[in-house]
């Protein structure tokens, strides 16, 4: 998807005019083309959200902040250690 089709993916997240599935649905979509895991949760939620220590009535980011946090989003590769482990008893 395009920038602008995120925003307005976004906006439609945002005025929650249709029904639950509908907004489900935005929202899988949304995320399966972000970079950003669940991505879609930055409409309703900052980063690392803390109810207990957060205001949330001072989250007031735009659509578009929103989508364009969500593309500009690396991930980090963390290489793995392979592990052998010797089930032999002897």
């Amino acid at each position: 998807m395009t920038r602008k089709e995120l925003i307005n993916l976004g906006r439609k997240i945002v005025a929650a005019k249709e029904t639950e599935s509908e907004l489900d649905a935005f929202a899988v979509l949304f995320d399966s083309n972000v970079p950003y895991a669940n991505g879609s949760n930055l409409f309703y939620y900052p980063e690392n959200y803390n109810a207990r220590r957060d205001d949330i009535s001072k989250y007031n980011p735009t659509v578009e902040e929103i989508v364009d946090k969500c593309l500009s989003y690396k991930a980090i590769a963390i290489g793995w250690a392979k592990v052998q482990i010797n089930d032999s008893l002897t």
